[in-house]
């Protein structure tokens, strides 16, 4: 098996294991993957397809590399801009350690494929008014230079 069918063997065999959200995060009312919840199955599915999953911070970017056991210098990387974190009472390493975890669980669900609702849209107001699209105007006939200008017909 080269790299590509390694990769998309463990996203099949992943989303057939009905991995179980354990993260709840009750302020917004959702359920979501922890680390925990994903790893044992990847890290088992990784063993099984001989490939390794490498994750790497700098101050710019975290990276996941899937590669090849079997042939080492063959990897895919997945990538991400680093964030910070800045979560109450927490000190800089605290906050470091957050973000890490965060991305590194974004990392693995790019990676993986591994899908949840969109986090966002559940911690929207749904009673908060949706800015209406704006309708287009038709503009009024103008003069240049003495010239009657016509508007434009759109269809």
């Amino acid at each position: 098996m080269n790299i590509y069918e390694k990769l998309n063997e463990a996203r099949i065999r992943f989303q057939s294991a009905n991995v179980k959200k354990s993260g709840k995060n009750t302020y917004a009312g959702y359920t979501y993957y922890e680390l925990s919840d994903i790893l044992p199955v990847i890290n088992k599915l990784a063993k099984e397809l001989k490939f390794a999953c490498i994750v790497n911070f700098t101050k710019e970017v975290a990276t996941l590399d899937f590669v090849d056991i079997e042939k080492p210098s063959e990897k895919i990387v997945f990538s991400s801009p680093m964030a910070s974190a800045s979560l109450k009472g927490c000190h800089e390493v605290q906050n470091t350690g957050a973000s890490e975890t965060y991305l590194k669980r974004y990392l693995y669900q790019n990676c993986f494929e591994i899908v949840e609702a969109d986090a966002l849209d559940m911690t929207m107001n749904p009673n908060a008014q949706q800015q209406q699209p704006r309708q287009y105007q038709q503009p009024q006939n103008r003069q240049y230079n003495g010239y009657q200008q016509q508007p434009r017909q759109y269809q």
